[in-house]
């Protein structure tokens, strides 16, 4: 997303609210605290002069973060009504397995469709009707788009072609997680391992008390490791090194 925050507009925000079924008093009572923003500039130290807001959540205000999550809730459904009508395909991980058509986190969107002109068509279709609504821009120059290895290259460079975005042979790496984690433990072990020292390495300089140090390795110890160790089973011999 293009800005994600500051591009909201309040009414769309206002009829997500009520469509997931909240009261009319609480919106009312949400929106005050979101409309009646202003902003100053500094000008050679001197405040100056006020802005008041017509779009976008305050960043900052950790109520925005709850809201902005109610409003990706309109892409989602988007994305859920096309895959049960059948206009779009979806991922499954087993033939048993729910579908899944799309995975939020933050301002990035992954989407999972079938390797067609038309799921592909459908998927720009709903981005386009999300941004007029939403008042929200998605950033195409750093999306990237990943075909499996049962789909030619020729097709995936046309499909890519689509809907104006780059192709990729491997995702690289996602939340710091490397794309062949499940396959390659060890090497998820040596990745880790390598960023913690990559971090480390570069304190020696700095004039830094022995428990400063300590403090530091143990926020960086419990941060880097955070979402690998979400999804995958660390050994402690691992941890030991």
């Amino acid at each position: 997303m293009l800005k994600a925050d500051d591009r909201v507009e309040w009414c769309f925000m206002e009829r997500i609210m009520l469509k997931l079924g909240f009261s009319k008093l609480w919106m009312r009572r949400v929106m005050g605290c979101v409309n009646t923003v202003f902003y100053s500039f500094l000008i050679n130290g001197i405040v100056c002069g006020f802005v008041r807001l017509s779009r976008g959540l305050h960043q900052g205000d950790p109520m925005s973060l709850y809201l902005y999550l109610l409003v990706t809730e309109g892409l989602s459904n988007l994305l859920r009504v096309e895959v049960e009508q059948g206009f779009c395909r979806g991922f499954r991980c087993d033939r048993s397995g729910p579908v899944i058509s799309h995975l939020f986190f933050a301002d990035d969107s992954l989407f999972f469709t079938g390797a067609s002109a038309k799921d592909y068509l459908a998927i720009w279709n709903i981005l386009r009707v999300y941004s007029r609504a939403s008042g929200q821009q998605f950033n195409f120059e750093k999306s990237s788009m990943y075909v499996s290895k049962g789909v030619s290259s020729s097709m995936g460079d046309r499909l890519a072609g689509l809907i104006g975005v780059q192709r990729v042979r491997c995702l690289d790496r996602y939340l710091n997680i490397p794309d062949f984690a499940s396959k390659n433990m060890k090497q998820l072990h040596k990745d880790i391992k390598e960023r913690v020292w990559n971090r480390i390495r570069g304190w020696q300089g700095k004039l830094l008390s022995i428990e400063g140090r300590e403090v530091l390795i143990k926020a960086v110890i419990q941060s880097i490791p955070r979402y690998s160790m979400s999804l995958f089973k660390l050994t402690s011999k691992k941890f030991i090194e």
